[in-house]
């Protein structure tokens, strides 16, 4: 008994120094290394033993031999004396054998920890070593959300997924991991029933828990990330030696989830640069390349090794000048940040537009070190913008001549209408009939000219006609040889008796106008212009929903210009697209072309070599039927009729036209300047007028006003609506004759259309419709 009692007051003073000692350390050095703390826990442990040896072994047989030296007898040694020593060196030795296993182990983790391993790795080698370490059938370590709540819980020891399967989801707010979790500090528990934060069971399938200690892990921040857990000591309770040992343990498990954590976010926000929607460079502080990501990659068509070590000069394009990126470096080197748009080339040589954010790195030291580009290509977003600045333009031009085109039309329809007038009364043989034919044709091509420039900007159902292409044809012709250079010679074969078609023959006029002017413009130093027509069957080229029985007419309109190159025959139909020069071209012409072609049932071909020239096909389908003729194939006495006509329109000239077209037919004619005076009129002698003639855009109360005012009066009224066409546009037209008008006569109008017009209405043959011929 006294060599136990001896071998304690050896082992105590040990102990108490070792577990002061490992406390110190601990608490001011953190997660220190634990090859060191435990190398001088080994050396206080033999220190302190080799303190209890000297005071109870070593002191006795000293007292003894100088007893022996001095000539005294020596005091006679008992047998308990001899196994009190021996107990001494067996105690020691186990506490030696002790500490040198949880070296060991401790050691074995430590080294662990500092391999590259994931989360799960570093959990199963924290919770199987310790286990045996803290000699313990269970361990377990919880992970806590930011918010500091229950994440995950690993378990070594059981089948961890069996028990929640059957147990549920651990529980919040009570029980002894909820005290760990709410605490933050140690919690060593030797008998769970009997503790006041033991719920009073545990649930079917959970173990039993006999006693239980816990460890809180931090950050290196403080920040709590979750704890490490302990249950049922194999022999007997937990210690504060276990304590201690836990405490180290949790130490080197922060570090190591730490390092995990930080791998893992870093991986993370990798994941996301690399697949960012947005270009992403980074250079060095020189501006050589040292990352760029995905996308990159494949919008400039630089790989990786492209492009790693050079600087982003390879993307230049030419289009900035020096001074424009003297002064982005001058302001990114200053510490600031840069945005604006770059024009670059691609690796293909194709040139985009990125709206850039450039800003520099700094080190904890507030030097730069590196320079991040954040770029995303607005290329289509500008294209986009262009277009719509340019449909705006489209739309404010379209306004503009829709005003400016009435006011226009008004004055050609007094010159086109006096100038018939003049023709019949001077006759044929006349000096001055020449110049009366000079009139009347610059009036038609003024009319011409005003209808193709409202035609690109209003949105209009066609006027169908069946038509001869061939003679619209001819009329183009007429106009090319006053437009078209002289050193351009201009070829015509048209067949004949050409199939008929059915089309809109103001948009055909200017479909086959815009093609002779592109190839105009392609023939900068002359060539020859060839124009002709064809019936054909169905050729190579028509879609495959595009069919006619009956054929088709075939225009071709060729060249001997530059040509298209191969790259850009596939863009030339698309809207705003055109290789000219800036200010030469809307990149329209085309685009309707294609646009009249296909609203006719139609398809067209290109064939084009660059060198040699270009040429057009388009095929519209066969219609069989009779031409529709226009008035100047009547003769004036068919178009004599009788009644009273009210004219309504503001300007005089053509108040008097009216009259001097429809007197000598036989009418009776009375005018008004506007809607009011009409109206008078109107109620005045209702019983009389056969028909109103009414100007759409008059001052003070517009046309459309009148004619519902007419409309009250009298619901029967028969109302030919006049129209230059206006900023109203057709739309409103079209509604009036849906509200009972019965025609329109488009301005400038001629003796035999103002004429037929007026007698078709009056026989009631006169459909309510747009034709405005």
């Amino acid at each position: 008994m006294k060599g136990r009692r001896l071998g304690r007051e050896v082992i105590k003073p040990v102990v108490m120094v070792l577990a002061v000692f490992v406390a110190v350390v601990s608490f001011w050095m953190g997660s220190v290394s634990l090859l060191v703390l435990l190398a001088a826990s080994a050396l206080l442990t033999i220190a302190a033993v080799q303190i209890g040896i000297r005071k109870n072994l070593t002191a006795p047989i000293g007292e003894i031999t100088s007893r022996i030296k001095s000539g005294e007898c020596a005091p006679p040694i008992g047998i308990e004396e001899i196994d009190n020593l021996v107990d001494v060196m067996n105690d020691a030795l186990a506490t030696l054998e002790l500490k040198k296993q949880q070296m060991e182990i401790l050691h074995n983790i430590a080294v662990s920890l500092n391999e590259d391993m994931t989360f799960d790795e570093i959990m199963d080698t924290i919770l199987e070593k310790s286990r045996v370490l803290i000699d313990a059938d269970l361990s377990a370590f919880a992970m806590y959300d930011d918010a500091g709540r229950f994440r995950t819980l690993k378990v070594y020891g059981l089948d961890s997924d069996g028990v929640f399967r059957k147990i549920g989801r651990l529980p919040e707010g009570k029980g002894i991991l909820e005290l760990m979790r709410l605490s933050l500090v140690p919690v060593r528990i030797n008998n769970v029933e009997d503790h006041p934060a033991f719920s009073g069971y545990f649930p079917d399938g959970h173990p039993m828990i006999r006693n239980f200690i816990g460890y809180p892990v931090f950050s290196s921040t403080g920040r709590p990330l979750g704890a490490l857990y302990f249950a049922n000591k194999r022999n007997g309770d937990f210690t504060e030696e276990d304590e201690r040992l836990l405490m180290a343990i949790a130490s080197d498990a922060a570090v190591a989830i730490q390092r995990v954590q930080e791998i893992e976010e870093t991986e993370r926000f990798k994941k996301i640069i690399e697949n960012a929607f947005d270009i992403i460079i980074i250079t060095d502080r020189e501006g050589r390349i040292r990352y760029v990501n995905r996308a990159f990659q494949q919008l400039t068509g630089y790989s990786r090794e492209d492009v790693l070590g050079r600087t982003s000069a390879v993307l230049k394009s030419g289009l900035h000048d020096e001074d424009f990126y003297r002064k982005l470096w001058l302001t990114i080197t200053s510490g600031m940040t840069w945005r604006g748009e770059l024009i670059n080339r691609k690796k293909n040589g194709e040139i985009y537009i990125a709206s850039a954010v450039i800003y520099p790195l700094f080190s904890d030291k507030g030097e730069i070190t590196h320079f991040v580009s954040i770029q995303r290509d607005i290329t289509e977003e500008k294209k986009l913008y262009e277009q719509l600045l340019r449909a705006q333009k489209m739309e404010a031009i379209g306004t503009l001549a829709g005003g400016i085109a009435h006011d226009f039309n008004n004055i050609l329809s007094a010159i086109l209408g006096y100038a018939e007038i003049l023709k019949d009364e001077l006759g044929d043989n006349h000096r001055l009939s020449k110049a009366v034919n000079i009139i009347e044709g610059s009036a038609r091509r003024g009319s011409d000219l005003a209808n193709q420039i409202l035609n690109i900007t209003r949105k209009e159902k066609m006027e169908l006609r069946v038509v001869n292409i061939n003679r619209i044809v001819r009329e183009v012709i007429e106009i090319l040889k006053r437009s078209i250079p002289k050193d351009i010679e201009i070829r015509v074969l048209l067949q004949d008796e050409l199939p008929l078609t059915k089309a809109d023959p103001t948009q055909m006029q200017q479909m086959i106008m815009n093609l002779a002017i592109n190839a105009r413009d392609a023939m900068p130093g002359g060539g020859v212009l060839s124009i002709s027509t064809s019936k054909v069957g169905r050729e190579n080229g028509a879609a495959n929903d595009i069919s006619s029985d009956n054929g088709y007419i075939r225009i071709s309109i060729s060249d001997t210009g530059m040509g298209i190159a191969k790259d850009l025959q596939s863009k030339i139909f698309d809207p705003f697209f055109t290789t000219k020069d800036r200010g030469r071209g809307t990149g329209l012409g085309l685009y309707i072309v294609h646009s009249i072609v296909t609203n006719h049932g139609g398809y067209i071909n290109l064939y084009s070599e660059p060198g040699k020239g270009t040429r057009f096909n388009i095929y519209l389908p066969v219609y069989h039927g009779k031409e529709d003729l226009d008035e100047e194939h009547y003769s004036l006495d068919s178009l004599r009729g009788s009644g009273l006509i009210l004219v309504i329109d503001d300007e005089k000239e053509i108040q008097e036209l009216a009259r001097d077209i429809l007197c000598p037919l036989g009418y009776d004619v009375i005018t008004a300047s506007n809607g009011s005076e009409g109206l008078k009129l109107f109620r005045e002698r209702k019983d009389e007028i056969s028909l109103v003639v009414l100007d759409m855009i008059m001052p003070k109360m517009s046309g459309a006003e009148v004619f519902q005012r007419l409309k009250n009066i009298d619901d029967n009224v028969k109302v030919l609506l006049c129209s230059g066409y206006s900023h109203e546009g057709l739309a409103g037209i079209k509604e009036l004759l849906r509200s009972g008008a019965m025609g329109f006569v488009q301005k400038p109008f001629t003796r035999k259309s103002l004429a037929r017009k007026i007698k078709d209405l009056l026989a009631g043959t006169g459909p309510a419709d747009l034709d405005a011929r």
